[in-house]
């Protein structure tokens, strides 16, 4: 049986040639980059937009607040490095057989939850269970069905037991993972956070309350010391980490600030050294004057509007494309959000081997576009004297409350009436996964780079699927995908998918996602590219001014 081995850090040894030229006197002056000296404060404090959901790696979504401290409290078989590249973590190496169906991988030795037990593969067999269990009902299930382990459909449409998934720990250090077929981006699945093992020991003892200061135990780089619920979360370094050595921030404090007013006055102040957002008119000034401390990335993720269509109102689709039709996403990203974000007029950014589709309305006029809105409005029956009614629900944030308001206003002109909900953050998750909304702002992060990470969320029964859109076709399409290995013919498919679901509108998309944030300029190590956005402290320091 042939396999195909990953690659992996090796000793590079030094020819006596080499060494000589390394020890000759230069022939020419050369510049040797220095790093930074560390400081001698390495403690951080981060801006975390509200408060986590949820402590349970299986209860967390990608683009949430809580996945920003599992970063630093779990960790997979894999990762993803500042440069969005796929690297070992507590999986030393692993080795994939040459039809790509079955996986090893070989654990580092020695691995240590931050309570001391040894940490085995039986850790992941049974988180990966987990998430398919009924009892869980983990909103990231569709994540794991995704990766086409052997048995996963079976087992979470009922029809077979947990312990039947094709995950196995063949000894303490080897986990074997089978497939039902070949997943290109199976890697990139496995390194979100959902995969990160869990410790069954106190989970069995502390049920939902396992997840609290005392009773989590975890094996990322930081371990949970405390949290006080709507004030702040906070973590230090864990000693048995099997990379501690290299950790230098030594403690870090997550703050749930919806308000970026409060976030910047502390920023101001020195309280935080990475804000989770920057108010317009803020980003605007520091870039003009003190630019060194904004910090940006574009990400793979998409603010949306959703639309309910359990709603009489809104289950025509022409009242949905004249909706869209209407928003002048130029002016909003330009006057409104306005840090860089690029107009959406599809569901997904262009990423890697994947060009965002085009649409003929951007390049259309607004008096042109709303006279076909409002075309499309009459033919659906609305007008002066029967006007649509809408119900606008966000959560607390005033960037989404000045968007929400900006768009009521395109709207107006087509005699569109529009109620605008404010919710907390927890309420309108509630809200929003209950369907208890007419019309919600939202969002959509990819959890790894590759279009079907977006567009399964539309699937019927995709536990993400907030809108109720359902249509086989359109699922046909994402399953030919999954079962293309060739690259540009399963492009091609996905365009098709994502094609459609734009013409049937269950959602609008108003621009793609930046993440812009305020920070200390002292602190190092920060991504360089990384589509999926995530901020691991554990490559963080800070340096001497």
């Amino acid at each position: 049986m042939l396999y195909r081995f990953a690659a992996r850090p090796a000793r590079r040894w030094l020819s006596p040639l080499l060494l000589g030229l390394m020890l000759a006197p230069p022939l020419q002056a050369t510049t040797v980059v220095q790093q930074p000296a560390l400081s001698d404060r390495q403690t951080l404090v981060k801006g975390n937009g509200a408060e986590p959901e949820s402590l349970d790696p299986a209860q967390i979504r990608s683009g949430f607040p809580g996945e920003v401290v599992l970063v630093d409290l779990f960790e997979g078989l894999v990762s993803e490095d500042g440069q969005g590249r796929i690297v070992p973590a507590q999986a030393q190496r692993w080795e994939t057989r040459e039809d790509g169906l079955v996986w090893r991988f070989f654990l580092r030795p020695q691995l240590k939850w931050s309570n001391g037990e040894p940490l085995t593969a039986r850790d992941f067999v049974y988180a990966w269970r987990r998430l398919l269990s009924p009892a869980q009902a983990s909103p990231s299930a569709g994540l794991l069905l995704a990766t086409g382990i052997n048995n996963a459909q079976s087992i979470y449409a009922g029809a077979l037991d947990l312990d039947a998934l094709g995950v196995e720990a063949e000894s303490d250090q080897i986990l074997k993972v089978t497939l039902e077929r070949p997943v290109p981006y199976f890697l990139q699945l496995i390194s979100q956070r959902p995969f990160v093992p869990v410790n069954e020991r106190a989970i069995t003892q502390f049920g939902k309350q396992w997840t609290q200061p005392g009773k989590l135990v975890s094996n990322g780089p930081y371990r949970l010391v405390n949290w006080v619920p709507n004030e702040r979360i906070e973590a230090e370094r864990n000693p048995q980490y099997w990379d501690d050595a290299h950790t230098r921030i030594q403690r870090v404090t997550y703050l749930p600030l919806a308000s970026q007013h409060a976030e910047r006055l502390r920023y101001e102040a020195g309280e935080i050294q990475l804000t989770n957002k920057v108010a317009l008119e803020y980003y605007q000034k520091t870039m003009e004057e003190t630019p060194e401390r904004i910090w940006g990335l574009p990400l793979l993720g998409t603010y949306l509007y959703t639309f309910n269509l359990r709603r009489p109102e809104l289950q025509d689709v022409r009242v949905r494309q004249a909706l869209s039709m209407a928003i002048d996403r130029r002016l909003l990203t330009e006057k409104v959000s306005g840090q860089g974000e690029r107009p959406a007029w599809s569901l997904l950014p262009g990423m890697p081997d994947y060009e965002e589709l085009g649409s003929a309305l951007a390049l259309e006029d607004m008096p042109t576009r709303l006279a076909r809105a409002a075309a499309l409005l009459t033919a659906a029956g609305y007008n002066s004297a029967h006007p649509l009614k809408l119900t606008l629900t966000y959560n607390t944030s005033e960037n989404h409350k000045k968007l929400a308001l900006a768009v009521a206003a395109m709207w107006k002109p087509l005699g569109v009436e529009v109620s605008l909900n404010n919710m907390e953050w927890n309420a309108y998750q509630v809200a929003k996964d209950s369907g208890d909304f007419m019309l919600a702002r939202s969002f959509l992060f990819g959890d790894y780079v590759e279009p079907s990470s977006m567009l399964g969320s539309f699937r019927c029964q995709d536990p993400q699927n907030e809108s109720g859109y359902c249509n086989p076709a359109f699922d046909g399409l994402l399953q030919q995908a999954a079962d293309t290995l060739d690259g540009a013919a399963r492009s091609g498919l996905y365009r098709k998918a994502e094609q459609l679901l734009m013409e049937e509108m269950p959602v609008i998309p108003v621009y793609h996602y930046n993440q812009m944030r305020l920070v200390d300029p002292a602190l190092r190590g920060l991504p360089s590219s990384n589509l999926k956005g995530a901020i691991a402290t554990k490559d963080l320091y800070f340096s001497q001014p």
